[in-house]
């Protein structure tokens, strides 16, 4: 087992999960960074995930995630819960059942978490802190029917009331920036297209 796993509440669950779900560990790599277990992966992984679990079948591999920034540490079995729950992962796909999630917290897995652990539902469903969106930052309107736009992010987006597909005639264009800062005493940047 390859362990990146420096904390070590997370490294004894991981071992008692281990020994309990009888599973082997000479192709299992386990990390608690995200920015680790991507590179494993080969691709970005969404920030809102408390553990993942991936097989690369290239390599024979499993990988775990127990992302500990997303852990609410205030609940005495949150970090528990995670570990479990992927390795409940791993142990499914080793038995043959390759199905996923059907919703987080209220399926069968949770179901299994729940037995294994002790743990009740209401625990399971709560375990991750809240995910917190970016406010909205820029503000785009259309050139053909004026409709305001806010995106968290700068691109290219054609109108999607007047354009059922992207319509160069109906492109967005940036009309505020909604970052207030200390130089514009307070009000939004505005800016022409």
């Amino acid at each position: 087992m390859l362990a990146d796993v420096p904390d070590e509440e997370t490294r004894g669950l991981l071992h008692h999960y281990l020994n309990v779900l009888s599973l082997p560990t000479d192709r299992l790599r386990v990390t608690t960074c995200r920015r680790t277990f991507s590179g494993w992966l080969g691709r970005r992984i969404s920030s809102s995930l408390g553990g993942a679990y991936a097989y690369l079948p290239r390599c024979n591999e499993h990988l775990v995630l127990v992302n500990l920034a997303r852990i609410d540490r205030s609940q005495p079995r949150a970090v528990e819960i995670v570990v479990a729950e992927e390795l409940i992962h791993m142990r499914d796909r080793l038995d043959g059942d390759h199905r996923r999630h059907a919703r987080h917290g209220y399926d069968r897995i949770a179901d299994r978490v729940a037995a294994l652990t002790g743990a009740t539902l209401e625990e399971i469903r709560t375990c991750l802190l809240p995910v917190q969106r970016r406010p909205f930052r820029y503000l785009y309107a259309c050139p053909g029917c004026g409709r305001c736009t806010p995106r968290r992010v700068q691109g290219t987006w054609s109108c999607r009331w007047c354009a059922s597909r992207f319509d160069p005639r109906f492109v967005l264009r940036l009309v505020a920036d909604l970052d207030v800062d200390a130089s514009s005493n307070g009000m939004p940047a505005t800016h022409q297209s």
